[in-house]
């Protein structure tokens, strides 16, 4: 006879419980997992955090004094650049205006020494050929005195003359014609006939005034000279040989 088994009747109401339970076990496993991973990371996070380089505050400081220090020399660098520039710049004006006046000076030097005979020069004027007559008395003075040839470069110099020079020697201001004997001397040289006075200046103007009625080259064609006067398109001059002494004349202070 097969025995009876009795099953309380609240046997359902409990096994729901029991499966309830096992949910929030499972729920609570996994809840705790969670957290356990959250805490992992956060002292992970911590730790990187930790090992980076402290950076200090009067680190930051100091960089920023550094800062306003460089700041500082650069300014004072660049004031002392365009001081330097404007220096440069008045240096650079000087030295134009010192060339300026440099030329200037070289080209009031050069005429002085135009002036003074003391360079060679060339240009257009006249040759004046004086010589003796072909037949003349074997006895007596020379035919050609220096005052003939004085005569001719005063004429000359009247006429607008710029340079003259009587057988190859300038003749300047302080040159002395005079005459030893039969010689005659200019600036001290002695000069062989046939005699050549030549000068720069307007061909026509020069030639003109020697040729004028009554003037010198008539008056030494009548003494019997033999006198031509021929323009020339360029007549070459020589520098003045000689020198310049002054005993007696000072400038003026």
């Amino acid at each position: 006879m097969r025995a009876l088994r009795l099953v309380p009747t609240d046997a359902p109401a409990r096994g729901g419980r029991a499966r309830s339970v096992a949910a929030l076990q499972i729920a609570a496993v996994v809840l705790l997992a969670l957290m356990g991973f959250l805490l992992v990371t956060q002292v992970r996070a911590t730790r990187h955090f930790r090992e980076q380089p402290e950076v200090r505050t009067r680190n930051l400081y100091a960089l920023a004094a550094m800062l306003r220090q460089e700041r500082e020399a650069r300014r004072q660098l660049e004031a002392q650049l365009a001081e330097l520039q404007g220096r440069v710049r008045e240096f650079e004006q000087a030295a134009a205006s010192g060339r300026t006046a440099l030329e200037a000076l070289r080209r009031q030097v050069e005429e002085y020494r135009l002036a003074l005979g003391l360079v060679p020069v060339e240009g257009p004027g006249v040759a004046v050929h004086v010589a003796e007559p072909r037949a003349r008395p074997s006895r007596g003075p020379a035919a050609v005195q220096y005052q003939d040839l004085v005569a001719v470069t005063n004429e000359l110099w009247a006429a607008g003359a710029e340079a003259v020079a009587v057988n190859g020697q300038r003749v300047v201001a302080t040159s002395g014609f005079s005459q030893v004997g039969g010689t005659i001397l200019v600036n001290l040289r002695r000069l062989s006939p046939p005699f050549l006075v030549e000068a720069i200046g307007d061909p026509a103007t020069l030639e003109g005034a020697l040729n004028i009625r009554g003037g010198v080259v008539e008056g030494l064609r009548g003494l019997g000279l033999d006198v031509r006067v021929e323009r020339r398109d360029r007549v070459h001059l020589p520098a003045y040989q000689g020198g310049f002494q002054f005993e007696h004349a000072r400038p003026t202070p």
